[in-house]
C-alpha cells in the first residue's frame, strides 16, 4: 500500500468526521434556535397580557373620569350608556392586543420549530455526505488493491 493511499484513506476518514461533527453543530444550533424561540414567543405573550392589563386600565381611568365629570355637570343619565361603551373599547383593545399577541407568537413557535426540523434535515445531509466519503475510501483502498471486496 503506497502512501498515495495512506494520504486518500485518511483524508477519507478526516473528511467523515468532519461531516459528522459539522451535522451535530448544525443540529444542536438549530435545537438551540428553537428553544430561543419558545421563549421569544413566551415573552410575546406576556407582552401582550401588559399591553391587554393596559387598555383595561386606561378604559376604567376614562369610565370613572367620565362618571365625575358627569356627576359635576348634573349629567347622570346618560352617563350608563357612555361608561359601557368606554368599558367595551377597553375589553375590544384588550382583547386584539392579545390576539395580536398569541398570532405573533405562533409564528414565532413556528420559526423555531421550522428551524430545528431544518437542523435536524440538514444532520442527516452531513450523515449521509460522511457515509459517502468512506465510501470513497474504501474505493480508493480497493483500487490500490490493498482491499479486495471481491474475495
Amino acid at each position: 500500500m503506497g502512501i498515495g493511499t495512506l494520504l486518500s484513506i485518511g483524508g477519507a476518514l478526516l473528511d467523515y468526521s468532519g461531516k459528522k461533527s459539522q451535522g451535530k453543530r448544525e443540529a444542536a444550533s438549530a435545537k438551540r434556535q428553537g428553544e430561543f424561540d419558545k421563549i421569544a414567543a413566551g415573552q410575546r405573550v406576556a407582552i401582550g397580557q401588559h399591553e391587554a392589563a393596559e387598555y383595561k386600565r386606561q378604559a376604567e381611568l376614562m369610565a370613572s373620569r367620565a362618571i365625575a365629570v358627569a356627576a359635576a355637570g348634573g349629567a347622570s343619565q346618560d352617563i350608563t350608556n357612555l361608561v359601557a361603551d368606554i368599558e367595551g373599547e377597553g375589553v375590544y383593545a384588550a382583547s386584539l392586543a392579545m390576539h395580536e399577541a398569541e398570532t405573533e407568537a405562533e409564528k414565532i413557535r413556528f420559526y423555531g420549530a421550522q428551524a430545528v426540523q431544518t437542523g435536524r434535515d440538514k444532520k442527516k445531509a452531513y450523515d449521509t455526505a460522511a457515509i459517502g466519503s468512506l465510501l470513497s475510501g474504501a474505493a480508493a483502498l480497493q483500487k490500490s488493491g490493498s482491499f479486495n471486496i471481491s474475495g
